[in-house]
């Protein structure tokens, strides 16, 4: 007696496969503006860390320069406007805003204080938003 699987029986469980991927698929693609959002923000944060502890090291100002227009941010040394970094933000972040930094941009010193404290607020295609606070000491935070 041969045991296997039928033609019937592995059609039911490609049927059931298909239907529960179609049931499954549209869950996670509300997720992905969600995740984008708080991928973003993350890289972000990390990226003023970033420029805080290379102005430490080296003693040069190292600078946080916002484009909110393009929705893009560079990381680079003041002095000198090289650029160390840029990062595009994704197509589904809507907007960048920011409040109280000044020319768009956050200024380490080499002590890792910021000239200028202010905010960069995130906001994704669902109008779900998150606000990152850059303290005047330079401590970085996400505020929900």
């Amino acid at each position: 007696m041969k045991q296997g699987f039928t033609l019937i029986e592995i059609f039911t469980i490609i049927g059931i496969i298909v239907v529960f991927s179609f049931v499954v698929a549209p869950v996670f693609r509300s997720y992905g503006p969600s995740l984008s959002l708080s991928g973003a923000v993350r890289e972000l944060v990390t990226d003023c860390r970033y420029a805080q502890q290379m102005a430490i090291t080296e003693q040069n100002e190292y600078c946080l320069k916002f484009f909110p227009v393009e929705k893009k941010y560079q990381v680079l040394k003041c002095g000198s406007q090289t650029i160390i970094k840029e990062k595009i933000l994704s197509s589904q972040i809507q907007s960048l805003t920011l409040s109280g930094l000044v020319n768009d941009e956050a200024r380490y010193n080499p002590y890792g204080a910021v000239s200028q404290s202010g905010d960069v607020v995130l906001e994704n295609i669902k109008n779900e938003t998150k606000t990152i606070s850059i303290k005047p000491s330079g401590f970085v935070e996400i505020v929900d």
